[in-house]
């Protein structure tokens, strides 16, 4: 079955869906009020300085300030890394402009974490203009594949700085991504001219919306189908794959009906399914999800089936089941940082890793980083997961004003019914 990439707009919002082989994989949701700041860059102004945590806060324009570490932080005339060496009080005060690039969104009650190492993404290659590097995607692990884009990079025009290649590069003639360096030296030059225009705070450059996002960042070869429900949206998405290819366009398609586009392919409930905490599985068994600001707990539970071999492989089945379901729920949910997963208990080390191997090779699709750390002494498994935008739920739900934010409220206005 063919890879689909749906975005349906109404009033206020955008929903898109991302299915490989029939199974919906991703969801994701714009709130035209509140679109997200990942990849924003902004001229901001410093406002305290953390000795203390090596860090510093910026007022960026945004509702909350917003968190500079140490490491984060490149002055102009610095090498990294060696500015990093000294104490960040030695190298910043108060009141000092800097033009920053948002590495992670607001949550919670946390700001969103910037960085002065701005990267600007294309589809085939990243452009870094304060790093002097040329560095390669690491899923890309042939040798003889990662030494011959290299070659490539250096032959990019650059204005200082350099470039990493993305995995989207890969078999890619070289025109395309100079085509890719080309617009992007171009979007820094911009950016840097309007810095020394402006008066901090201010944004900078806003990082694409939900579908340009989306096409820019889709796997190799990009999705075999886009199908989208406003003409607006079809002329945008053919105007940006003719640049990357000119095979995409023929991929994308207006949905003329029957029916809303989300409902025909039951997206609906699907975001429905994905906002509760229990997920069922096929064999009777379940998961119970809990979203902290710290972390997200995982249990697995055998439910309804019991099996009619021993425990062990009882729990081996169950848990192989629950190991593919949760690396679908985490890209689902978009849910990141540290990830605790309860398995059924196992006593032989083969099970053990048996769902260990299983539970990676569900994850390599996964366009987020993750670390699989491995059972612990409690027989628990612990994974961390790339956290840069708020998750599906947080996006979506609001705390609720009664129980003090114990309990969570549809936001008003969402599209999805009572």
């Amino acid at each position: 079955m063919p890879n689909e990439l749906l975005l349906s707009r109404r009033p206020g919002e955008a929903w898109a869906a991302l299915r490989e082989e029939g199974v919906t994989v991703e969801l994701h949701y714009q709130d035209a009020r509140h679109p997200g700041s990942l990849g924003d860059v902004f001229a901001g102004r410093v406002t305290r300085v953390l000795p203390g945590i090596q860090s510093a806060f910026l007022d960026v324009g945004l509702e909350r300030g917003a968190f500079l570490h140490a490491r984060d932080l490149l002055l102009p005339g610095e090498e990294p890394p060696q500015g990093a060496r000294r104490p960040i009080q030695d190298r910043l005060r108060e009141g000092q402009a800097l033009v920053v690039q948002v590495t992670r969104e607001a949550s919670g009650t946390k700001g969103a974490r910037v960085t002065c190492h701005v990267g600007l993404a294309g589809r085939y290659v990243v452009y870094v203009p304060l790093t002097p590097v040329l560095g390669v995607s690491r899923r890309i692990v042939d040798p003889s594949e990662r030494l011959q884009l290299e070659g490539i990079l250096s032959r990019l025009p650059a204005e200082g700085g350099g470039f990493v290649a993305r995995t989207a590069g890969r078999d890619v003639e070289e025109s395309r991504f100079k085509a890719d360096a080309r617009v992007l030296v171009a979007l820094w030059r911009s950016i840097r001219e309007a810095a020394g225009r402006v008066a901090p705070p201010t944004r900078l450059h806003a990082g694409e919306d939900l579908l340009v996002w989306l096409l820019r960042d889709a796997p190799r070869g990009g999705p075999d189908l886009v199908l989208v429900d406003d003409p607006r949206d079809q002329e945008r998405a053919v105007g940006y794959l003719a640049a990357i290819d000119p095979v995409l366009p023929s991929r994308v398609r207006l949905h003329g009906g029957p029916g809303a586009l989300l409902e025909s392919y039951n997206i609906d409930r699907e975001i429905q399914r994905a906002l509760e905490p229990r997920v069922s599985l096929r064999s009777g068994g379940s998961l119970v999800i809990q979203e902290t600001e710290a972390l997200v707990a995982v249990d697995v539970n055998t439910g309804k089936f019991l099996g009619e071999e021993r425990m062990e492989e009882t729990a081996l089945r169950v848990n192989e089941e629950a190991a593919v379901e949760i690396a679908r729920q985490l890209r689902l949910r978009d849910l990141g940082g540290i990830v605790v997963v309860d398995f059924i208990d196992m006593e032989g080390p083969e099970s053990r890793q048996r769902v260990l191997e299983v539970l990676l090779s569900a994850l390599e699709k996964d366009r987020a980083r993750t670390e699989v750390l491995g059972f612990t002494g409690l027989g628990l498994v612990q994974l961390t997961r790339e956290r840069r935008r708020r998750g599906l739920a947080a996006s979506v739900l609001d705390s609720c004003p009664t129980c003090a934010g114990r309990g969570r409220l549809r936001s008003s206005g969402l599209w999805l019914g009572p």
